[in-house]
C-alpha cells in the first residue's frame, strides 16, 4: 500500500494546489515566515506571534530554498500529509495487522479533511504528522533505532506542540497509546518498573522540546505591547472556558454543521459513523477480538479501539462545552482515528456470513468515502483552505503595486491587512489601517488632497461603504471606483478599489 497510497495521496492533494488564493490566517502565517526568511524580522519581535515556532522557521526555510510562493509554502504541507498517511499505515500494522493497515492508509488516503487541509498554510496538517509519529513510535514499547519508544513518542508530541499548542489536547492520546501498547507487550513482573521508565522517557522527550520552545520565546526581545506567543494566543482567542450547559446545544449544532464534512458529504459522514459502529458491535460481542499471542501484530485491536473511539469522543465534548471556536481545522485531529476505526468495521463487515454484509456494503460504504475524498480534492466541500472567497484578490494586489505611489501615496485597509503583508510584501508600505470612518477621516483631514489614496471593499462588506462616504463628504471628498474584480458565478462584485477623490473629479 506505501507506494501506491503515497502516490495517489500526493494527486489528491495538489489537485487544486493553484487555484484558490491563501486565507486569513495563511496569508499571515506566510508573512511571519517570509520575515524570518528576508532577514526582517528572524526572531519575530516586531510581531505579535500567536503561534509555537516549528512551523514557522519550517516554512521560513522552505521558503530560502525555493522562493516564497504560495505553492511553494503550500507543498511543505502536502509533505507533511504524506508522512502522516505512512506514519498512519505504521500505527495500523502494529496495531492491527496488514490487511486492515492497508485499508486504513487507504481510507486516511482519500480522507477529505486530510485532503482539504493538505494544500494550505495551516499549521495543523504538520501537528497531525507529529501525532502519528508519536503513536507510531509509542506502539514499540521498547526500543526503535536503538531509542526507547517513550523517548520517540514524548518528542514526538513535543514536535506537535512546537507546532500548534492544541497539542496538549492530544497528550492523553499518546499516553494511552504507550499504556496499552507496554501493557501488552512486556511481562507481567516487567509492567511495574518498566510502564513507570516509558513514560518517565515520554516525559522527558515532550520537556525536552518543550523547553526549546520557551527558550526561543525567550530569546525574544519584544516590545512592551507584545505579549509571549501564549498570552498572545490566549489574547487573540478570547481565551478558553467552561460554558453554561444552557449554551451547549447551540454549541452542538454549532460543531455538527463542520462534523458532518468529515466524509465528505452527509453520506460520507454516516458511512463513517455506520462502519465506526460496526468495529464498536464487533468489541462488544464475546469472543476474541485479538491477534493470537506471539503475532507480529502489536496489542490487543480491542484495547485500541476504545482507545481511539473513546479519545475521539472526549475530543468532541471538550470541545463542545469549552468556548472552543466551531472552526473546521480543530477536527483535523480525528480524521485518521476515523480511518482506523473504519478500517476495523469493513473488516468486520468482509468477515460476516450474510453475502449482502460481506460483499456489497463495505463497498458501498467505501465508495461514499472515495467520493467524498475526491469532492475534497477538488474543492467542493467548504472544508480547509480558500474556495473562491477571496479570488480576485492577487489581480487587486497587482493593480495597487502600479498606482500607489511609493512616496504620498496611502492604501486604507481594513479587512486585507494580513493578506496586504503577504501579497503588497514589496509595496505599496504606505498602508493605514481604518477600523470606522471617523478613523480614516481622522487620518487624512490634515492634508485632504495632498496624497493619493485607496480603499478596497470586498463584496461582502460593499454595504459599508455608504457610512464612508458620507464621513468624506463633508471634506469635499468621494469614491471614485477605479477596479471592479468579479467572479463569474457571483452578481455581485468580488472587490471594488476606490480612490478617495475631491467632489468633481473624475
Amino acid at each position: 500500500m506505501p507506494l501506491a497510497g503515497l502516490l495517489t495521496a500526493f494527486v489528491l492533494r495538489v489537485w487544486s494546489l493553484d487555484r484558490f488564493p491563501l486565507r486569513e490566517d495563511e496569508a499571515l502565517y506566510g508573512y511571519w515566515a517570509r520575515l524570518i526568511a528576508s532577514g526582517r524580522d528572524p526572531m519575530l519581535e516586531r510581531v505579535a506571534v500567536d503561534k509555537p515556532p516549528f512551523f514557522l522557521y519550517s516554512l521560513a526555510q522552505v521558503f530560502t530554498w525555493f522562493g516564497p510562493t504560495v505553492t511553494v509554502g503550500r507543498l511543505l504541507n502536502v509533505v507533511c500529509s504524506l508522512v502522516a498517511v505512512l506514519a498512519l499505515w505504521m500505527l495500523a500494522r502494529r496495531v492491527y495487522d496488514r490487511p486492515t493497515a492497508d485499508l486504513a492508509g487507504w481510507l486516511f488516503v482519500v480522507s477529505p479533511f486530510a485532503v482539504a487541509f493538505a494544500p494550505t498554510l495551516y499549521t495543523d496538517p504538520m501537528m497531525v504528522a507529529w501525532l502519528l509519529l508519536a503513536l507510531a513510535a509509542a506502539t514499540t514499547a521498547g526500543r526503535a533505532w536503538g531509542i526507547p519508544g517513550g523517548l520517540l513518542a514524548g518528542l514526538g508530541l513535543g514536535m506537535a506542540f512546537a507546532t500548534k499548542q492544541n497539542a496538549l489536547l492530544l497528550a492523553p492520546l499518546v499516553v494511552g497509546a504507550l499504556l496499552i501498547a507496554a501493557w501488552h507487550r512486556l511481562p507481567s513482573r516487567g509492567r511495574v518498573y518498566r510502564i513507570p521508565l516509558t513514560l518517565a522517557a515520554a516525559g522527558a522527550g515532550f520537556y525536552y522540546v518543550w523547553f526549546k520552545v520557551w527558550q526561543w520565546d525567550g530569546w525574544r526581545i519584544l516590545p512592551a505591547e507584545i505579549p509571549d506567543f501564549w498570552q498572545q494566543a490566549w489574547n487573540t482567542y478570547g481565551g478558553l472556558s467552561l460554558l453554561p450547559w444552557e449554551a451547549w446545544p447551540e454549541r452542538v449544532r454549532a460543531w455538527v454543521e463542520v462534523w458532518r464534512w468529515l466524509g465528505g458529504s452527509l453520506a460520507g459522514t454516516l458511512a463513517l459513523v455506520v462502519l465506526v459502529a460496526v468495529a464498536v458491535w464487533a468489541d462488544l460481542r464475546p469472543g476474541p477480538a485479538a491477534p493470537r499471542q506471539g503475532d507480529a501484530s502489536s496489542a490487543l485491536p480491542r484495547f485500541w479501539d476504545a482507545l481511539f473511539l473513546s479519545y475521539g469522543l472526549v475530543y468532541l465534548g471538550v470541545h463542545v462545552v469549552f468556548s472552543f471556536q466551531p472552526w473546521d481545522r480543530y477536527l483535523l485531529p480525528l480524521a485518521p482515528l476515523l480511518a482506523l476505526l473504519a478500517a476495523r468495521g469493513v473488516m468486520v463487515l468482509r468477515q460476516m456470513r450474510t453475502a449482502w454484509l460481506r460483499r456489497p456494503a463495505p463497498v458501498l460504504l467505501a465508495g461514499l468515502l472515495v467520493i467524498g475524498g475526491l469532492r475534497a480534492a477538488d474543492a467542493r466541500i467548504p472544508v480547509g483552505g480558500d474556495h473562491g472567497g477571496w479570488s480576485g484578490i492577487e489581480q487587486v494586489a497587482a493593480y495597487l503595486q502600479e498606482v500607489v505611489p511609493a512616496e504620498r501615496g496611502v492604501l486604507y485597509h481594513r479587512w486585507e491587512g494580513w493578506h496586504w503583508n503577504w501579497y503588497l510584501w514589496d509595496g505599496p508600505h504606505g498602508r493605514v489601517y481604518w477600523a470606522d470612518p471617523a478613523m480614516l477621516v481622522a487620518d487624512l483631514a490634515p492634508n485632504p488632497t495632498g496624497y493619493t489614496r485607496f480603499v478596497v471593499f470586498p463584496g461582502w462588506h460593499e454595504d459599508e461603504r455608504p457610512a464612508l462616504e458620507a464621513a468624506l463628504r463633508p471634506y469635499g471628498l468621494r469614491l471614485a471606483p477605479r477596479l471592479i474584480v468579479r467572479r463569474p458565478d457571483v452578481p455581485r462584485p468580488q472587490f471594488t478599489v476606490y480612490q478617495i477623490v475631491p467632489i468633481g473629479a473624475p
